[in-house]
């Protein structure tokens, strides 16, 4: 198994993480490409890294995949597809739920079945389904929410 590391992100980054998050994007199944690989990355020069508390996950030397997220929100997690099934959106989720324990919410896509899985398996559950029509792609979506550690389970 690769050596996964996890650490804050830098401005220097941003290049390196958008290697990682457009394909992560555009494999997604069934949803569209709707930005292209320098609308990804002027997002993540100027929205993700100023607005967010960012962290990349690198395996091999290489940023593999990525976590932003503020005080209440997983505003994003993508993991290159080259580096699926090895870890690296497990190991980013549990470092963000460590750094949230108050509770998270989360938005993701109802076709992504294989993120949704792992943010079930941790604790995550379905509190909304949407028609996708307020999303940039018009896709279903649901928000999940994680209570937290500070709270028991209902």
């Amino acid at each position: 198994m690769t050596k996964i590391t996890i650490r804050p992100a830098t401005p220097d980054d941003a290049a390196a993480i958008a290697r990682a998050f457009t394909p992560a994007r555009a494999a997604m199944p069934g949803v569209p490409v709707i930005h292209t690989a320098d609308e990804d990355l002027w997002f993540i020069t100027h929205k993700m890294l100023p607005e967010c508390s960012v962290v990349v996950a690198e395996a091999g030397g290489t940023i593999a995949g990525v976590a932003a997220y503020t005080d209440a929100w997983l505003e994003q997690l993508y993991v290159d597809p080259a580096h699926h099934r090895k870890g690296i959106g497990l190991a980013l989720l549990t470092h963000v739920m460590r750094e949230r324990p108050q509770g998270l919410e989360l938005w993701v896509f109802q076709s992504n079945t294989p993120a949704r899985a792992l943010y079930e398996s941790q604790g995550f559950r379905c509190v909304e389904m949407t028609d996708g029509q307020t999303n940039e792609e018009k896709c279903p979506d649901a928000r999940y929410s994680w209570p937290g550690t500070n709270h028991s389970p209902t």
